[in-house]
């Protein structure tokens, strides 16, 4: 989607709808990222600069890249998640190779050649080693980075987006109490440089986004709102309810047992399901995990499931005397 077409409160609202889906029980978050999202594009053009801006606080199931994700979704492309923390050494040599080669990890060169506007992520930063960081401030700060042939590659579009665990546990708790995005901003920065996080990488930082402490009765809650929302985007009614306890569970822990193998299709699956029923004249659903899907059942008729489990109750149980003559 491209945002030239869309007002700064319509670009705004479109990065939010579709971070929300990707980053459940954190609006707080979701919405100053997408107000400084849309401030930097704005002005990308006059600042020669990548925007580069840190996700911090606590990481459930990967929670940190539900902000590339979301914008990714909205109005760019992912052109690279690199785990700066694994084993396999995404390090200065493979990221800043001319070509991908033979290495499992792509080059950020060939990337940004290919894609100019591309979201970069950058998992654990603090991890990353020395010589790297040291690369990346000089990218940033200049907006390009030369080839060992002499290319000049521009980084000007291209957003990166940095993660780091460091003091997540701290910075989930004051996300909880700090409404004020700016103050929370310096709050985090404080709490990142006293728990040992690089001061000179910090200075390269646009803004850090800050995700708080969520209890698990918080977490059921969000999720079941956001479904609700998402049922109700459709003009339909979610029955009171009218979730089943597996999806809740696998949306919040996917790794829970029994695993269900691609059960959770992405959400955007969901709305077609979720249309399609509100076209054959549904008002109020419920949704209920099938097989390979979430099902979206009209209020008073029973699944496939439901209906083989009241079939079974219903068979009459069997007499010892009707058993004894069956013998």
């Amino acid at each position: 989607m491209s945002t030239r077409s869309l007002t700064v409160d319509e670009a705004i609202r479109e990065l939010v709808t579709q971070t929300q889906r990707q980053l459940i029980g954190q609006d707080a978050a979701v919405a100053a990222f997408a107000a400084e999202i849309c401030r930097h594009l704005a002005l990308s053009p006059q600042q020669h600069r990548p925007g580069v801006f840190l996700v911090v606080g606590p990481n459930v199931d990967d929670d940190h890249l539900g902000l590339p994700l979301g914008l990714a979704a909205s109005f760019r492309h992912t052109g690279g998640l690199y785990e700066l923390a694994s084993s396999h050494g995404e390090d200065l040599a493979h990221i800043f190779a001319p070509d991908s080669g033979g290495t499992e990890v792509r080059s950020l060169l060939r990337m940004v050649r290919e894609n100019p506007a591309a979201v970069f992520v950058l998992q654990d930063i603090d991890k990353a080693h020395p010589n790297l960081v040291k690369t990346l401030q000089s990218s940033w700060n200049q907006g390009f980075v030369d080839e060992d042939a002499g290319e000049r590659i521009s980084l000007a579009e291209a957003i990166f987006v940095l993660t780091t665990e460091v003091a997540q546990e701290e910075i989930g708790r004051i996300a909880r109490s700090e409404p004020d995005p700016d103050k929370l901003h310096v709050a985090c920065l404080k709490l990142l440089v006293d728990a040992g996080f690089p001061a000179s990488l910090l200075k390269c930082i646009d803004t850090a986004f800050a995700l708080k402490a969520l209890t698990p009765g918080e977490a059921v809650l969000e999720h079941c709102r956001s479904f609700a929302e998402q049922v109700a985007s459709h003009g339909l009614v979610l029955e009171q309810g009218g979730i089943d306890g597996r999806i809740l569970a696998h949306s919040m822990d996917p790794s829970v047992e029994p695993r269900i193998e691609d059960a959770l299709l992405p959400r955007e699956r969901l709305d077609a399901r979720l249309a399609q029923a509100k076209a054959a004249g549904a008002h109020t659903v419920r949704l209920v995990l099938g097989e390979e899907m979430i099902k979206v059942i009209p209020a008073g008729e029973l699944s496939t499931q439901e209906a083989t489990d009241t079939s079974a109750d219903a068979q009459p149980a069997t007499s010892s005397d009707e058993e004894a003559k069956g013998e």
